[in-house]
């Protein structure tokens, strides 16, 4: 047991911890870019950063995945077939916003994940 799971309740500890680490670093003033932003702009912000940085927890990879291949099955895309459906739910602002959510993490998430087949002269 170490002082940060305990901090963030052994639940995405390190995940939890960058995503607090860079908003502190967003709060100094020489590196707050979002001081200018409204309250609105910036909950989306920090709700679309925390997401993305949650993202890159393997330990929900499997779930991940899993979530992933039921909306492609829903929505009817098949390797290079999406069959006229957009992965991009635009019924209201909400799911908007949740399936353009979905896009930003799987995305982050496959980067991450990549990492070890990148030829190390790469990722060095």
């Amino acid at each position: 047991m170490t002082t940060r799971s305990v901090r963030y309740n052994d639940h995405s500890v390190q995940e939890a911890y960058h995503a607090a680490e860079s908003f502190q670093v967003l709060l100094k003033p020489k590196n707050n870019f979002l001081s200018g932003m409204t309250s609105e702009d910036l909950k989306t912000f920090k709700r679309r950063m925390m997401g993305a940085i949650l993202a890159t927890d393997m330990a929900k990879h499997t779930e991940d995945v899993e979530a992933f291949k039921r909306t492609l099955q829903a929505k009817g895309i098949t390797g290079a077939n999406n069959n006229g459906n957009l992965f991009l739910d635009k019924s209201n602002g909400k799911t908007l916003f949740e399936s353009q959510q979905q896009v930003l993490e799987y995305c982050l998430h496959s980067s991450d994940v990549s990492i070890p087949c990148r030829n190390f002269k790469l990722v060095k």
